[in-house]
């Protein structure tokens, strides 16, 4: 091997770890994100549910600021989705992709428990997935068995008691 052909390697390698370093994010151009809405009691899906995203398109507020403003009314997402017949919904990150963004299921709160506003950390959810779950539906022994796949976000949610239904006006208060 001449000096020119190591000279040529080396600075494709060092070029390449530049580009990595810099990147920071590089596996997440273009990445598709799932979001799953499951029912913990029968393992079954949460259909025609809506989703929305924010904190995708680079606009930086506080952490309370943004959380604020997901819950306030009117409510502007950057994306609105709606759950299929297996309770997906999908999008794909911008590029470049934030280092957090939120999701938030649109339940009815007289018949799920849900935590339904997640702030999701991009590189977790793209490396392990995201699991979002109240502690009403973490008791649930299947819940341990519904785990996150790599670039998803699943919400694991379980129906309240009847009863708590059939109060839900009163207890609302």
């Amino acid at each position: 091997m001449n000096a020119a052909h190591l000279r040529i390697g080396t600075t494709f390698v060092s070029g390449f770890v530049v580009a990595l370093l810099a990147g920071g994010n590089i596996a997440c151009f273009g990445q598709t994100v799932i979001i799953r809405i499951v029912n913990v009691t029968n393992k079954g899906p949460v259909r025609d549910r809506h989703v929305y995203i924010s904190g995708i398109t680079g606009k930086t507020l506080s952490e309370t600021d943004e959380r604020r403003e997901l819950l306030t009314k009117p409510f502007s997402p950057e994306l609105r989705l709606v759950t299929d017949a297996n309770g997906q919904a999908q999008f794909e990150l911008p590029k470049p992709a934030p280092d957090h963004f939120y999701v938030r299921a649109v339940l009815s709160d007289s018949h799920w428990d849900c935590t339904c506003l997640a702030r999701v950390s991009t590189e977790e959810m793209i490396q392990r997935g995201h699991m979002v779950t109240s502690p009403y539906a973490a008791r649930n022994p299947a819940t341990t068995s519904i785990q996150p796949k790599p670039g998803e976000i699943l919400f694991g949610l379980r129906p309240l008691p009847l009863w708590m239904r059939i109060l839900w006006p009163m207890l609302k208060g």
